[in-house]
């Protein structure tokens, strides 16, 4: 077994975790990327609220490893965001940084699990998972994985080794033959124009924020005081696509 397979079996020996390897040579050609040599916009930016600590890539990264989490309809909890984060993401992040000490432990090579966030560090996740082979990106603008549709969640590992990249994937086009169940459902009619329009998406996210209120789910047996919100998922639930 190579190096490349033996990190995505050692990956997806985690529960409900697919992995897939893109070259940050061939990321940086990504769409998001070339966005913002156009206009300069990040976009998808934190909060203002929430003060970046920036991760710096190593100049020695070749690789990312990307990791994809099972989202489940029945654990909406997932997704929840109390504390600074989700429950997801602090999976995801415990998983990160296990991959990362195996690595070095196992293979001498080291890696640097990101942030989430573009503007602390991290990738442009979807175009990322687009490269490594996981899925596609829908009309609905959501990730969508061939067996978990867009019910999935990603992170990435940077790796300072150059490892054979695992996709794109092909002949993956749900999107082509689908009924629009996702624009149909979105409360904020984010797609009248024909398309993803985001600045109405985030106004169903203010509202989901301000509806904020604590729920013991979310962080476990104890019930305490912090609030808790939860964002809607309207179009990735009508999305018919994996389960």
């Amino acid at each position: 077994m190579n190096i490349r397979n033996e990190i995505i079996a050692k990956a997806e020996s985690f529960p409900g975790i697919k992995a897939g390897v893109v070259l940050l040579e061939n990321l940086m050609n990504a769409p998001s990327y070339k966005a913002i040599e156009r206009n300069g916009e990040i976009l998808g930016a934190c909060s203002a609220d929430q003060k970046p600590t920036v991760t710096e890539w190593p100049a020695a990264a070749k690789s990312a490893v990307i990791l994809g989490l099972r989202h489940p309809e029945d654990k909406p909890e997932l997704d929840w965001w109390d504390r600074g984060n989700t429950k997801g993401n602090r999976e995801l992040m415990k998983i990160s940084d296990a991959l990362k000490d195996w690595l070095k432990a196992e293979h001498g090579i080291n890696a640097v699990p990101l942030p989430y966030h573009v503007e602390r560090g991290g990738l442009f996740l979807k175009d990322a998972a687009v490269l490594a082979g996981l899925g596609i990106i829908g009309r609905s603008n959501l990730f969508l994985h061939p067996e978990w549709g867009p019910r999935i969640r990603l992170r990435a590992i940077l790796v300072e080794e150059e490892l054979e990249p695992t996709g794109p994937l092909e002949g993956f086009s749900p999107c082509e033959t689908c009924g629009d169940f996702c624009q149909a459902a979105c409360p904020q009619n984010s797609f009248s124009t024909g398309k993803y329009h985001r600045p109405s998406c985030m106004q169903q996210l203010d509202i989901d924020k301000a509806d904020s209120k604590p729920d013991a789910k979310a962080i476990g047996e104890e019930a305490v005081s912090k609030p808790v919100t939860r964002f809607c998922r309207e179009c990735e639930l009508a999305c018919p696509v994996g389960t």
